[in-house]
């Protein structure tokens, strides 16, 4: 059966089951896709839901934390394995919820940037493209998922300025309407700002309905993504990979990316090369594009001590080199 047509899947072959789905997932007029216990998960569909008390253990999993997948039961539950579980009739609000943020149709394109090590500067890139983006006239927000740095709206010098950070939105599930969300959000140069703070951020399996808000309200998503490999990657179009030139940093660049398969990586080298390694040497290591060559921006630090954010020096190499990447991905005439 294929799938490409369809928002939700259900693993199952138990007639309750399938009833009780099929009258929640009707309330927002879709269809479901039925499949075979044992089936495994169809690539097509945005909601993944399997009967929790006919999964097997040699069945290809469905369910997986931090996806948009969840069991589901009729009645009394079934102790479930990890990932979230929705108990009907009593769970169909819940249900509901899942199915209008899966039916809900993405508007952003989304560009992750994640440092190859701690300093590589992937904060900084992500703000700079961030403002190119808001400054060509699209409407922009930028998230901060990097969950042990000190809250990106301390590098942009909003850290006082009121509205939401992410300790405010983390546990919210199901779909949300992004123009309150965006609305509620603080703003540095137009774009709306999603940031840690010293209550920290979402957990690794959490946020991501909160992401899909954002994709929907605006034309362009910026995520400041942590090392480790989360299901935030996989929501991007395309992720940036920074990295400072000298070995290290190159090897710690190859690390990531074996660690992310599957996702469009594209590498940028700033500079200066200590030891004479060239950035072209880093993208054949690394086996990747190299979409980017920054050299320093030797005052950034020092203008980011007296509250000027990344990509504020117009004529810098950041902001050139954001530029750039924002022409080639045509986001901008």
């Amino acid at each position: 059966m294929s799938s490409d047509l369809h928002v939700v899947a259900l693993r199952s072959a138990d007639p309750a089951v399938i009833e009780a789905v099929r009258e929640v997932v009707a309330l927002v007029e879709q269809p479901v896709a039925i499949y075979a216990p044992g089936a495994s998960p169809p690539a097509g569909a945005r909601l993944l839901l399997d009967s929790v008390a006919e999964y097997g253990p040699a069945d290809p999993d469905w369910v997986q934390a931090g996806g948009r997948t969840a069991w589901v039961s009729v009645g009394t539950p079934a102790e479930p394995g990890e990932g979230r579980l929705v108990c009907l009739p009593a769970d169909a609000e819940e249900l509901l919820a899942l199915v209008r943020a899966a039916s809900r149709q993405r508007q952003a394109r989304v560009l992750g940037v994640v440092g190859a090590r701690g300093g590589a500067g992937a904060s900084c890139l992500a703000a700079a493209l961030a403002s190119v983006c808001a400054d060509a006239g699209l409407g922009v927000a930028l998230a901060d998922l990097d969950l042990r740095g000190p809250g990106i709206d301390l590098l942009l010098g909003i850290e006082h300025a009121g509205g939401l950070r992410w300790a405010d939105v983390a546990d919210q599930r199901g779909a949300m309407p992004h123009d309150p969300l965006a609305a509620a959000l603080p703003t540095w140069h137009g774009v709306h700002v999603l940031s840690t703070d010293w209550r920290g951020g979402p957990r690794e399996t959490d946020g991501g309905d909160v992401i899909e808000a954002l994709a929907a309200g605006h034309d362009v998503l910026v995520l400041d993504l942590p090392r480790t490999r989360t299901p935030w990657a996989d929501l991007c179009d395309v992720v940036y990979v920074v990295t400072p030139c000298d070995v290290m940093s190159a090897a710690a660049a190859r690390s990531l990316v074996s660690a992310w398969q599957g996702i469009d990586l594209r590498l940028v080298v700033r500079g200066p090369a200590p030891g004479g390694l060239t950035a072209a040497e880093i993208a054949s290591a690394c086996e990747l594009p190299l979409a980017l060559t920054m050299r320093e921006e030797r005052s950034l630090a020092a203008a980011i001590e007296h509250g000027v954010a990344p990509g504020e020096h117009r004529r810098g190499p950041l902001r050139r080199g954001a530029r750039r990447v924002v022409h080639e991905l045509s986001l901008v005439s």
